[in-house]
């Protein structure tokens, strides 16, 4: 069966909303939203912030037996290195530490510390140093990056492709950043491209979609136009769609098969 499950939120009812959503954008660096607060994407770390009603004082959970801190929410980082810099960037910007970081060299060994929100949160991130632990690149694909003619009419398109919104934040003069859910990124980038040929390409980016035949109508309806049609296999159907600067897009549904 396909995946269904794409990610999931943690839910904090919080006393001042306005206060929270400002402490997770400013110093703990969440792209905060009426929607949610995330830090890499929903398969990173997310929330939803709820204001608590009047009178209703949030609950924190307790430590556990033997422990100290109750932990809220736990974030999982791939190497001390990333845990190590995650820290300094959250003391640089005052955040407040319920643990420093501190080593349990009996559980692989395990690295972690804690923040502590407005409301007495705990937020844990740790890791243990595994093998990957002397690389600087992470092994992970950050962003793919299309260029594009005409910066405008491009992310008008692929916002309506994938049903994201359009932010100003997110421009950055030439080049505009959709965040996705995963916590990759979709670059389109214009610098250098005004009057460039439009090249002959094969697919940069592969999408998934619910409804194969629904999102093939659905794209050329935004004026994409077909590169490929449906073609259907056994456990998965796919067609390929052209931008109009000859960027190659394959769309996939994973079939059901029983």
């Amino acid at each position: 069966m396909a995946k269904q499950i794409g990610s999931s939120l943690s839910v904090l009812a919080v006393s001042d909303l306005a206060r929270s959503r400002a402490y997770y954008r400013d110093v703990l660096g969440f792209d905060v939203t009426d929607w949610w607060a995330e830090r890499d994407g929903l398969n990173g770390m997310a929330l939803k912030l709820h204001q608590a009603p009047e009178g209703f004082k949030p609950v924190p959970n307790p430590p556990e037996p033997g422990a100290d801190t109750g932990i809220d929410v736990q974030g999982y980082t791939d190497t001390w290195a990333g845990l190590d810099a995650l820290y300094e960037e959250f003391k640089s910007k005052g955040a407040s530490f319920a643990r420093e970081p501190v080593v349990y060299p009996d559980f692989g060994p395990w690295k972690e510390f804690v923040v502590e929100d407005p409301d007495g949160y705990h937020l844990a991130f740790g890791g243990v140093d595994g093998g990957r632990a002397h690389c600087s690149i992470r092994p992970q694909i950050d962003s793919a990056i299309l260029w594009v003619r005409d910066l405008d009419r491009a992310v008008d398109r692929y916002a309506k492709l994938m049903g994201l919104p359009v932010r100003e934040e997110d421009r950055f003069g030439k080049l505009h950043l959709f965040r996705l859910d995963n916590g990759t990124h979709l670059m389109l980038d214009s610098h250098g491209m005004e009057g460039a040929p439009i090249p002959e390409r094969g697919p940069s980016l592969k999408l998934a979609a619910t409804d194969i035949e629904r999102a093939k109508r659905e794209a050329l309806g935004h004026g994409f136009e077909l590169a490929f049609d449906v073609r259907r296999l056994p456990t998965v159907a796919y067609f390929n769609l052209r931008d109009e600067d000859g960027n190659v897009v394959t769309v996939t549904q994973e079939l059901v098969t029983s």
